[in-house]
């Protein structure tokens, strides 16, 4: 995946804007991303951010330009899959993991903020990054607390609201400008958003102490069933075992 500054957030170019009056300070956001992680059992949330680190701006950035900066991401992907499974894996694999771990990353900290807590939880883009695994799939989130805005919203329903905006707004332009090798219709980019947030909320809420009940069938489909020895999951829109 291009990488073009590797920049921790706070350096480099980037200009922050006037924290909102009604946004916390940086140090309660960075107790707040404390919590976030040490809720999340499969993933890290972290603060700061370093030469591994991809910041949403930088790829935002290159999808706006007319760029496709997740592209190395899925073609290492696909022959990883190849060379584990010794098999030809079809394009629209690694299209469909790829788009589902960039939504991830975006919902995980702020889903979980809103979950755990009364908090709604607003990276900016020159603040939210992520950090890839051996295996290259997102194992590190960065939400530096400077460029983040923090608030308390008591009451559930406008909380989880307002998170669900932030959510949209910092995937929006990417999910948009997405450009696999392979067609992907409206229904699966989209659907993989609000599955993507749907699974975080669902974690978010286990973690908090609070019952989830049945996994709803997805929109989207991450065709890992075509992958030897796998099949659909649970919540698969194809009709996976129940």
């Amino acid at each position: 995946m291009a990488r073009p500054h590797n920049r921790p957030a706070s350096e480099g170019g980037h200009t922050t804007g006037p924290r909102s009056p009604a946004s916390l300070p940086a140090s309660e956001i960075a107790s707040v991303v404390g919590q976030v992680d040490a809720a999340s059992p499969f993933i890290t949330v972290a603060t700061t951010g370093g030469s591994a680190t991809t910041w949403l701006s930088d790829v935002a950035a290159h999808v706006a330009a007319g760029g496709e900066p997740l592209e190395p991401w899925r073609a290492a992907l696909r022959q990883q899959q190849q060379h584990t499974n010794a098999v030809t894996v079809p394009v629209h694999v690694p299209a469909a993991f790829v788009l589902q771990w960039w939504c991830e990353v975006v919902a995980t900290p702020i889903a979980y903020a809103a979950e755990l807590g009364p908090w709604v939880l607003v990276p900016e883009p020159a603040g939210l990054g992520f950090e890839l695994a051996p295996a290259l799939y997102p194992s590190r989130i960065v939400v530096a607390p400077e460029r983040a805005r923090l608030r308390v919203e008591p009451d559930a329903a406008t909380r989880a609201g307002a998170a669900r905006a932030a959510y949209d707004s910092l995937v929006a332009g990417v999910v948009t400008g997405y450009a696999p090798e392979v067609t992907m219709g409206p229904r699966q980019r989209w659907g993989v958003v609000d599955d993507m947030w749907r699974a975080a909320v669902r974690r978010g809420t286990g973690a908090a102490g609070r019952v989830v009940g049945t996994e709803p069938v997805r929109t989207s489909c991450c065709f890992i069933f075509v992958l030897p020895g796998m099949r659909e999951c649970a919540a698969c829109p194809r009709g996976g075992p129940r």
